[in-house]
This record gives structure tokens, C-alpha cells and sequence, in this order.
């Protein structure tokens, strides 16, 4: 029964549909309902929505109603009713409730067993168990199978409330949480990340092969070459997804610090360790651990990194107790890791242990096909995020871009465009809203360069041949991804057009294309004269 501390106001008189929702009994896939297994696997957290209504199991119909009235008509919380585990287990896969609360003793199922069969499905979902008699074991048993709460009959209805809304309120920041990770997981698919670049394309091949292995990988790069990038699309699109990406910048710690942050302290280990903290290996248990900068690390520190990265176990700082974890370590840098081996600063067997799988991204300015298209990208970003809406970029000042080396790579490309936008005047990027140095280059190639041979062969008093200007566009079009090196965004940029007119022109001309490269014959000749 309940234990009223309120005036006890009468039920509604249509509690009947959602009794005889919770009497329906069937069965899924032919399986018994009155097997806990037959709960059906991969419930989706996610479709809980404000209207999620609240189950209530209970094979006592009077109990069941009464609770049904505080929680719906009271509290205003949406309830529906089960009398029995068979019922619960139908009503969690159709209606997917955002808490349960369920009596222990059932006519069919133990509420235990219904208990499991609940978390195995949704693992998320707040079941608080409900018991007419006190029993200790049967507590622990509960909790230990992953119940929210326990409660005994009586029941005290201002206890039930503040658990309700406890309860109600962990699973919406829950669902929150899962919402936020799913989208972080999805804007580093390697279908977001941005490139035409057929090298580039050969390490996404490469990346695939190792996104579902625990093989450790090290990023090299220079300095805004998307290093953290890669290490997230690692992460979000292998089977730790749903576990933690934990970082760590070892250059951005002071050294004395770093081995707290990877390992953690116990208690009065050092002046300041008021308690135990726990370290990113532990935080980052299930999932990755991501070492950007790792060449900056100590030397000291390297031989407790090495021991953590082949066993997997460690000690906290100031501890004795051995910590297991299980994470995928991918590490970055842009150091030459060989060179600081000679120089005595960076452990060989560190370096052989971090570097079984290597991966090695090129600078931008090895890469100039993916500035356009980049600068293309960002400009949609920034003028969406500052409300403005600048739409292009101008042919001189693409042609400063492409002509610049690009020191800070992507990230300098970013801020440029960025700041592009902030003072852009007009719809589009003018040559005058980049920085000076990249400017400058556009100064620098401005003189056109002499092109005698083909001077030559357009002098009349020299060739009377007409060339018919359609075969001359051929020609245009073959000699440009030639020396573009089939890079189609590099090549349409040089002949000054549009990669939409380029693409139509590749289809007049027959030439195929694979991932922004044309895979022109270079077999073909077209006659000139």
C-alpha cells in the first residue's frame, strides 16, 4: 500500500486504458513474452522524447492505480500501467519509458530478472524496485543489477516524488549527453573531412584499416594540419565511439604536472593533493587517449609512458595500488622523432612502441588543389555563424591563396577566412580582405610569363594553320591537369573557371574522374597543326 502524507484525491475514472494497455500481452518474432530475454536488444535511448511516459509495474491493480493517480494526475507526469513482466517487457519496447518503477514480486517474472532484461536493453533507463518486504539481500541484489533506487511497502509518496523527479532529471541529462556525443561523433566522420587531394584520399583508405583495431597510431604533421582532427575521426568512427576521447597536449603541462595529469595522485603524494585524482589513462578507460605533442615529453616520463602504453597498467602518483585500463592510445606531433632519438631527447624503444602504425599528413602547400575547396568551406561556416552572406571569392584573391605557401596550413587558411568575413565589405572576398603576406604573392605573380613557343605558333607571318577552338580548349584542359597532376579544384582555379564548367568540359572530353582527380590518357595526343 501507500504511505499518503497528502490528502488522498480519488483516481480518474479512465485508468482502464492504461490498465488494459498493460494487460495486452503478445509476443515479438514468435518468442515468449514471459522470457526476460525476449526483451528486444538495441532499445534506442535516443527516441525518448518530453512525453515519455512513466511505467508502472505492479501485479496489484488497486496499488497500481493508486500510484498511477500520483504520478499522472498529481505530479503530471504521462504513466502507463503493467501488471505483469510480460506486459513490462512489451510495454519498455513500445512505449520506451523514461523511468520504471517495478514491484519485486511478479505472477510471472522475478522483478530481478525483468530488472536485467530492462538495462540489457537500455542501459540508461532509471528502474526504481518496489517491495513489500525489507529485505537487505534483495536490496543489494537490485542495486547491484543496476536499479536507480530501492523502495518498500508502504509506500511514502513525498520519498517517491523526489526520486521520480531525481530520476527523471538524471535520464534527461543523459539523453542530452547521448544527443551531444552523437552529433560529435558525426561531424568527425570521415565523410566531413574535406579534401580532393588524391594523397590525401590514400590516407582516408589508410585510416579505415584502422579505426576498429587497437593498434596504436601516431599522427605526424606539421603545425594546423589537422593531426587532432584525424585522432577524433579515429575515434568517432571505430567501436570506441561511444567511449571517451580524453586529451592530453604534453606540451601545454609543465613536466612535473604531466605525470599527474596522465596517471593521476593519491592523497598527500606531493604538497596540494587534498584527495585522489583521477588520471586521463583511467578517465579514458573504454575508449582513446589522444597524446598530442608527445615529442615534448620528458625523458623521465617517457619510461612510466612506455610501461602504461605495452601493459596497459600503471600507479597512481604516490600509490602502490596497479590500475588496469583498457584504451586505444593515438598520439601526435610535429617533431622529427628521429632526430630527437640522436639527440638523446626521445627514447628509441618509446619511438618503436607509439610508431606501428604512422600516418603522415602532408603540408597544404604539397596539397594545393584542397585550398579552394577548404576556403570554399570555411567561407560557408563563418558567414552562416556571423550572419552575413558572402557567397564567393574573387579569381585574384583565389589565386593569391593558391600561390601562398601556407606556414600555419589549415589552421592559418581558417583564421584567414575568418577574418575575411569579418571585414569583407561586399558579397564577396577581394584580394584587399587577405592578409599582406598572402597579398603579396598575388603581386609577385602578376607579370604574366612569356610563353614564346606558344607566341610563336599564333604568329601569322610565321603559321597560316588555324587551330579550331575547340581542339585549342582540349589542349587547355590536358596540359592543366598534367601539370596540376589531375588535381581537377588546382586545375579549374589555374584556367581561371569554374569547377562546375570544368566538369562539364571533362564530360565533353571524355575524361573520367575519381575523387576530384580526372584520370586523363596520358596515351591521347591532339594534333596541333
Amino acid at each position: 500500500m501507500l504511505q499518503v502524507n497528502k490528502p488522498l484525491v480519488a483516481p480518474r475514472g479512465n485508468n482502464s486504458e492504461a490498465d488494459s494497455q498493460g494487460r495486452s500481452i503478445t509476443t515479438l518474432n514468435g518468442q515468449s513474452a514471459s522470457d526476460p530475454g525476449a526483451l528486444p536488444q538495441g532499445l534506442d535511448p535516443m527516441e525518448d522524447g518530453p512525453e515519455s511516459p512513466i511505467l508502472i509495474v505492479d501485479d496489484e491493480p488497486f496499488v497500481a492505480d493508486l500510484i498511477h493517480h500520483w504520478v499522472q494526475n498529481v505530479w503530471d507526469y504521462p504513466a502507463i500501467v503493467a501488471h505483469s513482466g510480460e506486459a513490462a517487457i512489451i510495454q519498455m519496447r513500445e512505449r520506451n519509458p523514461r523511468l520504471v518503477l517495478l514491484d519485486i514480486n511478479l505472477p510471472d517474472i522475478n522483478g530481478i530478472d525483468v530488472l536485467r532484461a530492462i538495462k540489457s536493453a537500455n542501459e540508461h533507463v532509471p528502474v526504481v524496485m518496489i517491495s513489500a518486504q525489507e529485505s537487505v539481500a534483495t536490496a543489494v541484489e537490485a542495486l547491484k543489477a543496476g536499479a536507480y533506487d530501492y523502495l518498500t511497502k508502504p509506500i511514502d509518496t513525498e520519498r517517491l516524488q523526489i526520486i521520480i523527479r531525481n530520476a527523471v532529471t538524471a535520464y534527461s541529462y543523459q539523453q542530452k549527453l547521448k544527443h551531444l556525443q552523437a552529433e560529435l561523433n558525426n561531424r568527425y566522420d570521415f565523410s566531413n573531412i574535406i579534401s580532393a587531394d588524391p594523397l590525401m584520399h590514400d590516407l582516408f583508405k589508410l585510416m579505415r584499416k584502422a579505426v576498429n583495431s587497437d593498434i596504436t597510431v601516431c599522427i605526424l604533421g606539421e603545425s594546423g594540419t589537422g593531426k587532432e582532427l584525424v585522432a577524433r575521426a579515429l575515434h568517432a568512427n571505430g567501436s570506441r565511439k561511444d567511449k571517451a576521447f580524453q586529451v592530453v597536449n604534453c606540451a601545454a603541462i609543465p613536466h612535473e604536472l604531466l605525470e599527474s595529469e596522465l596517471f593521476g595522485h593519491e592523497r598527500g603524494s606531493f604538497t596540494g593533493a587534498i584527495g585522489r585524482k583521477i588520471g586521463k589513462f583511467e578517465a579514458a578507460h573504454g575508449g582513446t587517449l589522444f597524446l598530442d605533442e608527445i615529442g615534448d615529453m620528458d625523458l623521465t616520463l617517457q619510461v612510466k609512458l612506455l610501461r602504461a602504453i605495452q601493459q596497459r597498467e600503471f600507479e597512481r602518483v604516490g600509490g602502490t595500488e596497479t590500475v588496469r585500463v583498457d584504451v586505444r592510445i593515438v598520439c601526435a606531433t610535429n617533431a622529427d622523432l628521429r632526430g630527437l632519438i640522436q639527440q638523446r631527447k626521445f627514447r628509441e624503444d618509446l619511438y618503436y612502441r607509439i610508431s606501428t602504425f604512422p600516418i603522415l599528413l602532408p603540408p597544404l602547400r604539397d596539397r594545393k588543389g584542397d585550398v579552394l575547396l577548404l576556403a570554399e568551406t570555411f567561407l560557408r561556416r563563418f558567414s552562416e555563424r556571423q550572419g552575413r552572406e558572402i557567397t564567393k571569392i574573387h579569381p585574384l584573391a583565389i589565386q593569391a591563396m593558391m600561390a601562398y605557401n601556407w606556414p600555419g596550413n589549415i589552421r592559418e587558411l581558417e583564421s584567414t577566412i575568418e577574418r575575411a568575413v569579418l571585414i569583407c565589405d561586399k558579397d564577396e572576398i577581394v584580394l584587399g580582405d587577405l592578409p599582406i603576406p598572402i597579398r603579396e604573392c598575388a603581386e609577385l605573380n602578376a607579370q604574366p610569363k612569356p610563353m614564346y613557343e606558344l607566341e610563336d605558333y599564333f604568329d601569322a607571318a610565321q603559321n597560316r594553320v588555324v587551330l579550331p577552338l575547340e581542339q585549342l580548349k582540349q589542349l587547355a584542359i590536358k596540359h592543366a591537369l598534367d601539370a596540376c597532376d589531375g588535381n581537377i579544384s588546382e586545375a579549374s582555379v589555374k584556367l581561371d573557371i569554374s569547377r562546375s564548367t570544368m566538369y562539364r568540359l571533362l564530360e565533353i572530353y571524355n575524361i573520367r574522374t575519381e575523387n576530384g582527380v580526372a584520370q586523363a590518357p596520358h596515351t591521347a595526343s591532339i594534333a596541333v597543326g
